[in-house]
């Protein structure tokens, strides 16, 4: 099975096989693109039923921060942004009473390959890059790259 320790390091030779621009990241490692920046983070999961240690990897990217968390916001997370055929749209509340929105998606770490993970990166990175546009002009907020 595997530990967190042994997939960072899986997930780090897949990401330096496939992207030439990762930085290393508080819970693992990160990739900027366009208006956005990706973040791939190793975390403990449940042991299985003998056990033995689980992780999974999770996968999320900024599409607008400081926006204001309005019910119309809500909605559209909750049924437009769970439409998505990989990965969704989670809001979280910050601590100024403004919120985050960000596109996620998670894989199992036990059984984890290359083109999972590189498509799973591209597909959040492409996806956050497309839907920060929209957040920003219908809910207002910053993109990740915005000052």
């Amino acid at each position: 099975m595997a530990t967190v320790e042994a997939t960072t390091q899986k997930v780090q030779r897949i990401l330096t096989a496939e992207f030439t621009n990762i930085m290393l990241a508080e819970k693992g490692f990160s990739i900027e693109y366009g208006s956005t920046r990706v973040f791939i983070e190793i975390r403990e999961w449940t042991p299985d039923d003998e056990g033995n240690p689980r992780s999974t990897v999770y996968v999320w990217a900024i599409v607008a921060r400081q926006v204001k968390p309005t019910p119309e916001l809500y909605h559209w997370a909750a049924t437009k942004g769970q439409q998505m055929l990989f990965g969704g749209v989670t809001v979280i509340d910050a601590d100024d009473g403004t919120c985050f929105v960000q596109f996620d998606n998670t894989l199992l770490g036990d059984f984890l390959d290359p083109l999972e993970l590189t498509t799973t990166v591209y597909l959040v990175t492409f996806t956050a890059d497309d839907l920060d546009e929209f957040v920003h002009t219908e809910f207002g907020g910053k993109r990740y790259t915005d000052e």
